[in-house]
């Protein structure tokens, strides 16, 4: 099954600095609404007519070669819909798959956990929609599905505290819906 705890830790710090990147001085207005809909039952808020960014990714204590045999594997789609269940922006599994950016190799671990590897790979999509929304309230889907079973090698960390992260063997088999809400507010 997809899981949330397989985003990459890679792409969260990414994300974070890409948050840190943006110039403090700017208006919030001119500053991008982050929303990560992969994290499921998740609120998020924007300005009315303020860009909104949206980002995810996937990650793997093992080599390059699994981020290749994920992306293969993977097919998403994002919608987002109003309150009245028009669709406002809607990305289908083409689209999708071009979104994604180039792996990137850092520390395999993370807070509390050590893994066997010293190094990890992780990879993102993101998709800007620089015209922003409208003031309402907005449900963001995320649906992603595997063709075939892939392997994150998560199977191989430990927490601080002796209990392995993930049980072996660790194959993703399915895929997962994460369903969220933007406020938009003027």
């Amino acid at each position: 099954m997809f899981r949330q705890r397989h985003l990459s830790r890679i792409a969260v710090a990414a994300a974070l600095l890409a948050l840190v990147a943006f110039a403090p001085t700017a208006a919030a207005q001119d500053e991008p609404a982050f929303v990560f809909p992969c994290a499921d039952g998740v609120e998020w808020a924007a300005e009315a007519d303020q860009p909104i960014a949206f980002f995810c990714g996937w990650g793997t204590v093992g080599g390059p070669g699994l981020i290749e045999m994920f992306l293969r594997a993977h097919e998403g789609t994002l919608v987002v819909e109003d309150a009245d269940s028009n669709v406002v922006l809607a990305i289908g599994p083409s689209e999708f798959a071009s979104l994604w950016g180039d792996p990137e190799s850092g520390p395999s671990g993370f807070e509390d956990v050590t893994c066997a590897a010293p190094i990890g790979q992780g990879v993102a999509w993101s998709y800007v929609l620089e015209s922003g929304l409208p003031e309402g309230t907005y449900t963001v889907t995320l649906e992603e599905s595997l063709r075939h079973p892939v392997l994150d090698g998560f199977q191989t960390c430990w927490a601080d505290d002796g209990t392995r992260l993930v049980q072996p063997p660790d194959h993703l088999y399915s895929g997962a819906t994460a369903v969220g809400t933007i406020i938009v507010a003027d």
